[in-house]
């Protein structure tokens, strides 16, 4: 797939070059020099020139892309001014890094759908991870009031069944997989942990060590679990 990326500072340069990795084509646009020469050679292309300039915008290969990040992480004037113009360009795939909630107010009436909030999404991973401490694996923002986690089952879990502990009424979390660690040896013959989703779950589904739970809920009900 093909992406450009507009913007390349801290985030915009670890998306471009995490997509490059996985093996998509990626084109970095800023109008500092200094972060054109950084990513020259772990990109597909790496141009430099003014986004909020509507004749340089339009020299790029807007309508090859199947998706265009907009990164800024400061410069709200910069930001707003490149949207507009990529949307008056007719571009589709938008994805837009949210400065504050007045940016995000102005870019969503502008006609952007997506917007990304790294520094929201640490904050809230960084807040799930203090309140489960070790039991803590994984977390995923699907609202702006429930997510998504992974977790490892309290050792009080284990021996019963689902029932018995009954996630939803007792905690108010719902149980969306359980993901269980089997042992096998690799090619070298070392031993390695590989985990598999267990297909069919019932209420007598008796919870083993080591399992993961993939919970959905608030997070204000994690305290529940990590009290016990």
């Amino acid at each position: 797939m093909k992406y450009l990326v507009i913007g390349l500072g801290n985030l915009g340069r670890a998306i471009a070059e995490n997509l490059t990795r996985i093996g998509n084509e990626v084109i970095g646009v800023d109008c500092d020099p200094h972060k054109i020469e950084a990513v020259k050679h772990t990109l597909s292309g790496a141009i430099g020139l003014d986004t909020t300039d509507q004749d340089a915008l339009s020299t790029l290969p807007l309508n090859e892309m199947d998706a265009i990040f907009v990164t800024f992480g400061k410069d709200f004037g910069s930001s707003i001014q490149t949207v507009a113009l990529l949307k008056n360009l007719d571009v589709d795939k938008l994805i837009v890094r949210g400065i504050s909630p007045i940016h995000e107010a102005v870019i969503r009436s502008i006609g952007v759908a997506e917007i990304i909030t790294p520094e929201a999404d640490f904050a809230g991973m960084y807040t799930s991870q203090s309140s489960l401490k070790e039991l803590f694996k994984q977390w995923y923002k699907v609202t702006e009031t429930h997510h998504l986690y992974k977790i490892k089952v309290p050792a009080s879990f284990v021996g019963q069944t689902l029932q018995t502990i009954d996630l939803e009424e007792n905690f108010g979390m719902r149980l969306v997989g359980i993901e269980r660690p089997q042992t096998e040896r690799n090619l070298i013959g070392l031993k390695q942990t590989r985990y598999s989703v267990i297909n069919k779950i019932t209420e007598d589904l008796k919870i083993e060590e080591g399992d993961l739970f993939i919970l959905f809920g608030k997070m204000e009900m994690l305290h529940k679990l990590a009290e016990i």
